[in-house]
């Protein structure tokens, strides 16, 4: 198992509330240069892809599962992640040669638009729209 496999099963088999989870890392918004900031997206994209992979494996078969949908706009990527109708929406918008990355979604309200600090901070988000959407508990059977 993955460390992130090994801490979605702690939180599946985790009896009563879990603890407080952390909030993802997150910076203000900052323009990049288009090719910079369709890499961070990529880059972003895929280990999403990975992660969301492992939870599930980890997750019942009875449970809900984590949920990855992309979005292909003219002047925007994006890729959104949701658990039990919360979701987590990641996108870089392009324009006038630069690139602008946001996260929006339940929980993640800021006054100024932020965007992850990089793709460390994804495990935590996806950690925090498990738990806030409600993780059910029960035994997690070990390998």
């Amino acid at each position: 198992m993955t460390p992130f496999m090994m801490r979605v099963a702690d939180l599946v088999g985790a009896e009563g509330d879990p603890e407080v989870t952390p909030m993802p890392l997150t910076r203000i918004s900052q323009r990049i240069a288009t090719s910079t900031g369709a890499d961070r997206q990529v880059a972003v994209r895929s280990l999403a892809e990975q992660l969301v992979c492992e939870a599930n494996a980890v997750l019942s078969a009875s449970d809900d599962h984590l949920t990855l949908s992309d979005e292909t706009l003219p002047q925007e990527l994006a890729f959104s992640v949701g658990y039990r109708g919360r979701a987590a929406r990641v996108s870089t918008t392009f324009e006038d040669g630069t690139a602008y990355g946001r996260l929006v979604g339940d929980g993640f309200e800021s006054e100024l638009p932020v965007e992850l600090d990089g793709p460390d901070a994804l495990p935590d988000l996806l950690v925090r729209l498990l738990v806030e959407s409600g993780l059910p508990h029960h035994p997690v059977p070990t390998v």
